[in-house]
């Protein structure tokens, strides 16, 4: 569920949540990767590794060799390999209805179902009935993982704050959609073999100061490429006699931390052989990082080193087969995918870096 910060559910009076909270396993959050924005994340959890092994380093980034990506549906920008291929390979069936990266085949690796492009106006309503169809084929026929994307409250949230009324009615009417889903896995009575692991790519936050990082270079008359997102930036420098130029333009900032390439700590995970720029820009909410002014700005916003900002956490729920009925600490995205690996009984392999999270 796109957005959906750590202290929504506990908000759920009647709805799925609600349920899952009296019967199955809650954790205290989900802590994402960083940048903590929807492509990282969500690959991150598709493959069990941080952002600078598995590639995707924001929504949109420019790597030395490949050049630019922005929201590609392109699957092999993803340089670790997703847990749909892995089971793939083993001849087990999965599916995917909107999650990033299963648009096309992973280094020739199908998916067996799976649906696309990717479209905002596709309802909850089609999707459970889609994941319901699919749960409904014979024992060969039926995938044994199906991943999808919900709106959650991301798209409102963004336009209009966390503080406002329309982002407690968006979390209401799909706390109602994943109760509808549940009541429906119950009809076909599935529970004693079916699992269900709610997540969110992220939380959110309210901000109100723009830096346009563009602006700054073009102040400066710096040469240089840029990736940026609301709270990392990437300067690939036309001219590295720039360098020190550079960072200091930008170190005038209060609101903005400046390192160069070699001065990244790896415990950030920010660092790729050729998608990280020779300088990087971080900052806190409630800044955020613009390449343009906008008629329009957001009142909500994510990307966040969750470190030190714990709006960027999100949820982990599970109920089912194998589950446990408890509450448990902080969970970590990177566990998501040896997690489910754990629950079919199948070996995690060594490239993943999260471990399997006990839920029974």
């Amino acid at each position: 569920m796109d957005g959906l910060r750590h202290d929504y559910p506990a908000k759920s009076k009647s709805g799925g949540f609600s349920f899952i909270s009296s019967n199955g396993l809650v954790a205290e959050s989900l802590v994402p990767v960083y940048q903590s924005t929807t492509f990282p994340t969500h690959v991150s959890m598709a493959t069990g590794v941080y952002p600078d092994k598995h590639g995707i380093m924001h929504n949109s980034f420019y790597d030395r060799e490949k050049g630019s990506y922005s929201y590609s549906p392109e699957a092999n920008w993803i340089q670790s390999k997703p847990i749909w291929a892995y089971l793939e390979e083993k001849g087990i069936k999965t599916a995917t209805y909107f999650w990033v990266g299963s648009e096309t085949a992973w280094n020739g690796i199908n998916i067996t179902y799976n649906k696309f492009p990717f479209s905002n106006s596709v309802s909850e309503e089609t999707k459970i009935q889609q994941i319901i169809d699919w749960l409904s084929l014979p024992d060969t026929e039926r995938p044994r993982l199906i991943m999808t994307w919900w709106h959650g409250i991301d798209s409102v949230a963004h336009k209009h704050g966390m503080n406002h009324i329309s982002v407690a009615k968006k979390f209401a009417e799909q706390d109602g959609h994943l109760l509808d889903l549940i009541n429906k896995i119950e009809a076909e009575d599935l529970w004693k073999k079916l699992t269900l692991i709610v997540v969110s790519d992220h939380g959110m936050t309210d901000i109100s100061n723009f830096i346009n990082v563009k602006e700054i270079l073009k102040k400066a008359d710096i040469q240089a490429k840029t990736s940026i997102g609301p709270a990392v930036a990437h300067i690939f420098l036309e001219d590295q006699k720039d360098l020190s130029k550079a960072i200091k333009v930008f170190q005038r900032n209060k609101f903005l931390e400046v390192k160069s390439k070699v001065e990244i700590s790896n415990t950030l995970h920010l660092v790729h052989p050729t998608r990280t720029g020779d300088i990087v820009i971080l900052t806190k909410s409630p800044n955020m990082l613009v390449s343009r002014k906008s008629n329009n700005p957001p009142i909500g916003m994510h990307g966040y080193n969750p470190e030190n900002n714990k709006d960027m956490e999100g949820i982990f729920l599970a109920y089912g087969n194998k589950i446990k009925p408890s509450q448990i600490n902080k969970v970590k995205q990177v566990d998501v995918a040896p997690t489910i690996l754990s629950l079919m009984n199948i070996d995690i392999p060594t490239y993943m870096e999260g471990k399997k999270i006990e839920l029974n």
